[in-house]
């Protein structure tokens, strides 16, 4: 078993290989919650659901890299699990996208907005 700083040390090196130098910030936790590791990646999704796309992607790096995020139970019967690991990006650009069938990419700002506006980026 590696220490918390070798653990996170690791985690640094290994989610930038994927964001860059630079890019990403490990934070271990003080007081109670020792062995939680925060983590804070300097880049922006198009919406939220690529925002959970790559939380999933980044876990399964650092799962794939055998980076023990430790484990914890969020109920008595212990029955779900969860890592010690919390993965945070910049909030997305837009609330949903969409591409329409022209090529041109349609999104909603927040959810309380109900119209689609195209937008004129390749992205």
């Amino acid at each position: 078993m590696q220490s918390i700083t070798e653990r996170n040390r690791a985690i640094k090196r290994t989610l930038e290989s994927a964001f860059g130098r630079g890019k990403v910030k490990v934070r271990g936790s003080r007081g109670t919650g020792i062995g939680y590791v925060h983590v804070a990646i300097d880049w922006t999704p198009l919406d939220s659901e690529q925002y959970r796309e790559m939380v999933a992607l980044c876990k399964q790096l650092l799962q794939a890299a055998r980076i023990d995020l430790g484990r914890r139970y969020t109920d008595d019967t212990c029955l779900h699990v969860t890592d010690e690991c919390a993965i945070r990006m910049n909030p997305p650009r837009f609330y949903r996208t969409m591409r329409l069938a022209n090529g041109k990419l349609a999104t909603m700002a927040n959810e309380y907005g109900a119209e689609w506006q195209t937008a004129e980026c390749a992205a």
